[in-house]
């Protein structure tokens, strides 16, 4: 009997067939609406971000990225340098860097750079002025991001009175930094400007005293030229507006 007996398949009784369609038919839609959602809720992951550059790894990309026009630059004292005296120039070489399009950016502040070590070999007074100067230009810049970003914050009640308080505190910061940023600016050009007219006065009195000896330089001139003395008086000289003899 018990090997005799045997169960119809379930696709062989219509009425069982219902009841399965019937149970499983509102499981299923609510498994679809489950996919669906979590499909449309799901966010768009973001773009990677290339690696902040720290490091020796700085250095090393800083230096092959300047290495066809300042091959000879020593880069490790010029990156000391900005980290000491501008932190925000130090991170944006580190962001440039890292997103591979930092060698005109790097130029442009290596050739600064350049041109301050000039300076403190020459004169380390006129260095001193210009670091000062790049200090309080850091400042500035710093303090203008401050005053933005307190601007920009919603905020109400006691915390809109202490946001509106630190604003015009930064503001007048800014205000004094830029003024004494003008002032150091005007000293070293007032300095350069000295600078330059005792040069000019120099080569004035050089040229004055050349002119005086300008039969003994002609002659002089003469003798190397062809070994022998010049046989003719010369020709006096031609002033300016008047006629020659």
């Amino acid at each position: 009997m018990r090997g005799n007996w045997s169960c119809p398949p379930i696709w062989q009784r219509p009425d069982l067939r219902r009841q399965l369609w019937s149970g499983l038919l509102p499981i299923l839609l609510s498994l679809v609406c489950l996919s669906s959602a979590s499909l449309v809720a799901q966010p768009t992951p973001p773009a990677p971000q290339p690696a902040e550059v720290v490091g020796n790894d700085l250095e090393a990309r800083t230096r092959e990225a300047l290495k066809p026009g300042h091959p000879g630059l020593d880069v490790s004292a010029m990156l000391e340098y900005y980290s000491r005296t501008s932190p925000d120039i130090h991170a944006e070489i580190r962001t440039r860097v890292a997103g591979g399009d930092a060698a005109a950016y790097l130029g442009r502040l290596a050739e600064h750079y350049v041109r301050l070590d000039r300076v403190r070999e020459r004169n380390p007074a006129e260095f001193e002025r210009l670091l000062a100067l790049d200090l309080l230009e850091s400042r500035a810049r710093m303090l203008g991001r401050l005053i933005l970003q307190l601007s920009g914050a919603p905020a109400e009640g006691d915390a809109a009175k202490d946001s509106a308080a630190a604003v015009g505190r930064a503001k007048d910061e800014l205000r004094g930094v830029l003024e004494r940023a003008f002032e150091g600016t005007q000293q070293n050009q007032r300095i350069e400007l000295n600078r330059l007219d005792a040069e000019l006065r120099t080569m004035r009195r050089l040229l004055d005293e050349r002119a005086s000896k300008r039969d003994q330089i002609i002659r002089q001139r003469f003798l190397e030229l062809c070994g022998q003395e010049l046989p003719t008086p010369l020709t006096p000289p031609v002033v300016k507006g008047e006629a020659p003899p």
